[in-house]
Order: structure tokens, then sequence, then C-alpha cells
């Protein structure tokens, strides 16, 4: 993918990360997270993505190693496919594992296939954040420009 196609603002946007957050458990992280996701009217109901995020929460662990978590869900609420970022001050406990967690990474994806180029974008980043280093980078960068500069550019390479 070229750059120009990454860098879709419906994606990724500075209004949908937090650095440096005080938060320190999972449900007021994902909980922050949502609200991210409903006030950039990419999720259109709070109820329905709240419950579709904690029902694939239940499938299988979005734990992914590194201090990173993922939670994401298909859902019929999103309109299109968009993510939203939280890196706390401390790691915290995410799951009945104990594993700890800085950074969460949550993706809003819609049942709906219409939106190709978005979903092709959103499906490289995702593979992207299975490169350790990146994950390192991540939790180490100072701003939210460099957070995203960082993902697309690892996503490009996919």
């Amino acid at each position: 993918m070229r750059k120009d196609n990454m860098e879709d603002k419906n994606i990724l946007s500075l209004d949908n990360i937090i650095l440096n957050s005080k938060l320190h458990c999972k449900e007021e992280v994902i909980d922050k997270l949502f609200d991210i996701l409903v006030d950039s009217g990419a999720v259109l109901d709070k109820k329905t993505f709240i419950e579709d995020i904690y029902e694939r929460e239940s499938r299988g662990f979005t734990f992914a190693g590194d201090y990173l978590a993922i939670p994401h869900s298909f859902s019929n609420c999103v309109a299109w496919p968009q993510i939203a970022i939280i890196r706390t001050n401390n790691a915290f406990v995410w799951d009945e594992n104990e594993n700890l967690v800085k950074l969460v990474i949550m993706l809003a994806i819609p049942e709906s296939t219409e939106r190709e180029k978005e979903l092709e974008i959103l499906k490289n980043i995702v593979y992207s954040l299975g490169d350790v280093n990146l994950v390192k980078d991540l939790l180490e960068v100072n701003t939210k420009e460099e957070l995203i500069k960082l993902i697309y550019s690892y996503a490009d390479n996919q």
C-alpha cells in the first residue's frame, strides 16, 4: 500500500489516541476507548459495541504480548473501521492470566465489507502489530504524531 492510502484519517487520528494515561485497570481503559470511538462517529451504538467487544473477549484472549492488548469486534454498529489507542503510565493486569498491559489498541470493525480500502489498511496495521520492535517503539514514542507515523510506516511494509 502506498503512503497516501495508509494515512486515512478515518482509521487513526490524533483525537483517538491518549498517551501517558493514568487509568489503571482494563475496565477503565476499555470504557474510555468506547467513548473515543463513539465521539468520533465510527461507533453508532455504544451499548451494542460494548456487548460485541466483551462477547469477543469471552471467546479468546486479546493480550498480544509485550504489554499490548488488542480488543476488537466485528459489529453492525460500526460505521467504518477505526482504531483507538491508550498507552498508560503504569502496567496493569489485563486478564485472568495476570498478563500486564500498558498499550491497548481497540479495533472497531464493521460487519459490512463495503469499505474494502479501509479494511485492507486495518489488516496491514494489525499484521504490523505482530512485530515486537513496533510494539517496543510504540511504548516509547513521545507524541501522538510519532505514534501514528510509526504505525503507518510498519503497516506500509506489509
